[in-house]
């Protein structure tokens, strides 16, 4: 339950703030692991972008690099936390990654060596009403943050293809603030969640 440890708000506070890597990880912290895309079966969006490549395989990952407005988790020597992005943040850190030329700062599990053959292909932001809601992700918030990976390096496919890969989780630097009007709303409102899914299973 959420209101057993406390909540923090990663924010952009300094120059040196922002993304500096994206991990590929066999447990995604923001739950939701991405989607391989071969020739054979991307969505039609998807397949007519990339209709240059379709002798083929497109060898691309489709997922969330971060969740918007999600409680994340976390235990760091021992202190238990939960650590929120809000759309705004996920906005700036997106244009600060691109700015910086992040590209191809791709590592697996965190190890800290970048891998060769894994490059950006596309970064963009979940929109309903833009229409830009990728097939799949129905479930994830608004506000949150996509890539599309060109994978180039064939180990690396055949790790994401037998799930040995599962998801993206970012690296970088971030303030922490708490914000307690907004804590104390957000607990309300998964508290009266809880309530609801406990009278459903009544």
């Amino acid at each position: 339950m959420l209101g057993e440890f406390p909540i923090y708000y990663a924010e952009i506070a300094t120059d040196d703030d922002g993304i500096t890597c994206v991990s590929l990880v066999d447990y995604p912290a923001v739950k939701s692991n991405f989607v391989a895309f071969s020739k054979h079966d991307m969505p039609k969006r998807e397949a007519l972008r990339f209709a240059t490549l379709e002798n083929e395989e497109q060898h691309l990952l489709l997922g969330v690099i971060m969740r918007a407005d999600y409680p994340i988790y976390r235990n760091e020597m021992g202190e238990e936390f939960y650590i929120v992005y809000s759309a705004d943040t996920i906005r700036h850190m997106a244009e600060k990654m691109l700015y910086n030329g992040y590209t191809s700062s791709v590592n697996l599990q965190h190890n800290g060596e970048n891998i060769d053959g894994v490059n950006l292909q596309e970064l963009f932001i979940k929109d309903s009403s833009k229409g830009i809601v990728p097939k799949g992700f129905e479930d994830i918030e608004d506000g949150s943050l996509f890539g599309v990976y060109k994978v180039h390096n064939e180990e690396v496919w055949q790790m994401a293809k037998r799930g040995e890969c599962a998801g993206f989780s970012l690296e970088g630097f971030f303030h922490l603030n708490r914000k307690e009007d907004e804590l104390k709303a957000m607990m309300a409102e998964c508290e009266e969640i809880e309530r609801q899914l406990n009278e459903l299973i009544k």
